[in-house]
């Protein structure tokens, strides 16, 4: 990939955002991720640390949207409108 389109990714899609993501990922418990969660957030900036974080849940937060009154209604009237 050149430097170039790196730069038109959006930040939280970044190299140095999702190696830190896989990082940690692959942690073999939960010790362990915290120790690595420690190690990145000392080279990483608050805002680059809180999409860490935040990719790192994302299936639970896709999850808990999904179980949401409001996109339960946007669903039905997406499925309506078409």
């Amino acid at each position: 990939m050149s430097q170039h389109s790196l730069k038109i990714l959006p930040i939280y899609l970044q190299p140095r955002i999702l190696s830190a993501v896989s990082y940690i990922h692959k942690s073999l418990n939960q010790e362990i991720a915290l120790e690595r969660i420690n190690k990145v957030s000392k080279k990483l900036s608050d805002r680059e640390l809180l999409y860490v974080m935040s990719l790192l849940v994302f299936d639970n937060l896709l999850d808990m949207v999904k179980e949401s009154d409001d996109f339960k209604k946007f669903v039905r009237v997406k499925r309506t409108i078409h």
